[in-house]
């Protein structure tokens, strides 16, 4: 058909064409600019509008990141090698391609390629920003997040010292609102006594003499209350180097002041305490060392006369100041100690300085940190030279008494053999005096002899006879004291041996106003000696007699008790106070009133009585009451208790 035409009908209707591509190719740019496309719909776009505007078989579109293809778009025949390609440059950057497949490619068509070139990169452009600006937003956005999560305080601070922007834990710390930190300069709200160490750093930071800083301080809370704050400052600079500002970190410390401050006051209070007891106290630091102690309490200068200058004159200073007899042994203990982490008590004993000996007492623990590790150990050691003396002065002592008892002991197997001796030699001739004295009494010739020659026999007779009975005792003394008590063992009629003994003292009870009774209830078996244990009897009823006064009474029983038979005296007389009760046993023993009053005896009655009773395995009491009166009881073993 456009053969057809005239020349001038050619050109306007190629005009024509052309005004149509160039409206498509504004629409297209307006399609573009109106719409958020991504990338990759941008570049499918182009493609189809320069397949559209060029008639062409096939077109692709490569978009490129760092020189790695991005997006990769084909239309058309996708397999057509490409006739004509146009770069997509951004800022005299390849950042791209669009080329045709099309047989006869026009300069029309090259010319609306590089324009659809040039939209393409005005896309890629307008997208790298928007990807930009969207990055910028989500990291202004994560900034602000964590600036104002963060769990320290955060502020940047104007040159005249105010907070402009801070987050909510630096407005936690001060208990101000940001408007009023904002609004204020620090040095408005800090303690006193600091501010003038704040300014000089501040100051010193500004001028260019350090570009950070790190510092303690003390602020006042909105309440009033002083808080401790670690702050770490550093400074801003603009692209020139000019100072424009700092931003400053901090953080609330004073729960930790205040448990420093507690510690420290403790230490003091400790400190004082420790250096105030008569003992050293010290500390092992680091655990696994041998070297001096850490520290050492001035008490050391006291006990052992050095100072603490000397002691940690050298590490080997403790071991080489110990006794030689005790160097090995102290620190094998302490070796041990440090690998067993166990507690150690050691007694020692070490040179002072003026070459004394000391004997110390050393206690020291372990202490751990808290994953329980040993961390150091502390312990105190104590004088104890004068317990140590104390104790070779008892032990010489206790040898000294051990050594006159036994001497004493001898001394008194010599008297009781003497005793026995002596009563022996003194029996016979008694004897003989006593058998005599009796014949002379009962010879008929008595009654030719003058009154008073009779009254002298009775007197020597009845003399004879007290110390014979003397004898006797001193005898059977002797032999309980040697353990050579002889007894004759048969069965015993208990019951006839109180009446027997009764018996036989009636009629003195009877001259004294005393009511003397026995009683016997059904008894088991028991064996002893007859005699023995008559003498027994006889001994607790003459004692009651003695120390029953007129009037009163005496009762003898006996009864089973337990695997025993009981014999029982009881007296209503003068009774025992409870303090001499536990001597009433001992040999040659009188109670005070009974000194007091004379009444005969020598105090062996009860000793004697204590010795057979034990020898037959029984067993000899007593109970009273001073005033109201006296029970003996005899216990002696019964062959088949009840």
């Amino acid at each position: 058909m456009i053969h057809g035409m005239t020349s001038r009908e050619q050109s306007e209707a190629l005009l024509e064409d052309l005004n149509a591509r160039l409206s498509r190719l504004i629409e297209i740019q307006e399609e573009i600019a109106a719409a958020d496309f991504g990338l990759d719909e941008v570049a499918r776009l182009v493609a189809d509008r320069a397949q559209e505007l060029t008639g062409s078989e096939g077109a692709t579109v490569t978009i490129l990141d760092e020189g790695e293809p991005l997006v990769h778009v084909v239309v058309g025949e996708g397999t057509t090698t490409a006739d004509v390609r146009v770069p997509v440059l951004r800022r005299g950057k390849e950042v791209g391609s669009l080329s045709l497949a099309k047989a006869g490619v026009t300069d029309t068509d090259r010319r609306i390629l590089e324009l659809l070139a040039i939209l393409l990169a005005s896309a890629v452009s307008d997208a790298a920003e928007r990807e930009a600006r969207r990055d910028q937003r989500e990291a202004l956005s994560r900034f602000e997040t964590i600036f104002e999560a963060a769990p320290i305080g955060i502020g940047l601070v104007s040159l005249d010292g105010r907070l402009q922007s801070t987050n909510s834990a630096m407005r936690d710390i001060t208990g101000r609102s940001a408007e009023e930190l904002a609004r204020r300069s620090t040095i408005g709200y800090t303690v006193p006594e600091d501010v003038d160490e704040v300014v000089r750093l501040f100051t010193g930071m500004v001028e260019g003499q350090y570009d950070s800083y790190r510092h303690e301080m003390r602020l006042y809370a909105d309440d009033g209350d002083v808080v401790w704050v670690d702050t770490a400052t550093a400074l801003l600079r603009d692209a020139d180097g000019t100072p424009q500002g700092a931003v400053s970190m901090a953080q609330n410390i004073t729960k930790r002041r205040t448990a420093e401050e507690q510690s420290r006051q403790s230490e003091a209070r400790y400190r004082t305490l420790v250096e105030q007891l008569p003992l050293i106290t010290y500390i092992d630091m680091p655990y696994s060392s041998d070297e001096a102690a850490e520290y050492v309490s001035p008490q050391v200068e006291e006990i052992l006369g050095y100072s603490f200058e000397e002691w940690h004159s050298s590490p080997t200073f403790f071991n080489e100041h110990l006794h030689p007899e005790d160097r090995d042994r102290v620190s094998k203990a302490h070796r041990e100690a440090r690998e067993t982490a166990e507690p150690v008590e050691l007694e020692y004993r070490f040179i002072a300085a003026d070459g004394r000996v000391v004997w110390l007492k050393d206690s020291n623990a372990v202490v751990r940190d808290e994953t329980g590790k040993p961390r150091y150990t502390q312990g105190f050691a104590v004088d104890v030279t004068a317990q140590k003396q104390a104790e070779l002065d008892r032990e010489a002592l206790l040898a000294q008494a051990q050594e006159q008892n036994e001497r004493l002991r001898k001394l008194d197997r010599m008297k009781d053999e003497f005793i026995a001796l002596v009563s022996h030699e003194l029996r016979t001739p008694l004897t003989s005096i006593c058998g005599y004295s009796e014949l002379l009494l009962h010879d008929v010739t008595l009654a030719d002899l003058p009154a008073a020659q009779v009254s002298w026999l009775e007197v020597i007779d009845r003399n004879a006879e007290r110390l014979l009975r003397l004898v006797e005792d001193l005898l059977i003394t002797a032999q309980a004291s040697a353990g050579n008590l002889a007894l004759e063992i048969g069965e015993l009629d208990i019951a006839a041996i109180i009446a027997q003994a009764v018996e036989s003292s009636t009629p003195v009870a009877t001259a004294r106003g005393i009511a003397l009774s026995c009683s016997t209830d059904s008894l088991p078996a028991a064996e002893g000696d007859r005699l023995r244990i008559g003498q027994v009897i006889d001994n607790l009823v003459s004692n009651a007699l003695k120390f029953t006064p007129p009037g009163g009474t005496i009762d003898v029983r006996a009864y089973p008790h337990g695997s025993a038979v009981r014999i029982e005296v009881t007296d209503t007389g003068m009774g025992i106070g409870e303090s001499e009760q536990a001597q009433l046993f001992d040999r040659f023993f009188r109670t005070a009133r009974a000194q007091e009053e004379a009444i005969p005896g020598v105090g062996l009655g009860l000793s004697i009585s204590k010795a057979i009773v034990e020898a037959h395995n029984g067993r000899l009491s007593v109970s009273s009451v001073e005033g109201v009166g006296t029970s003996f009881f005899v216990d002696l073993p019964a062959l088949n208790p009840t």
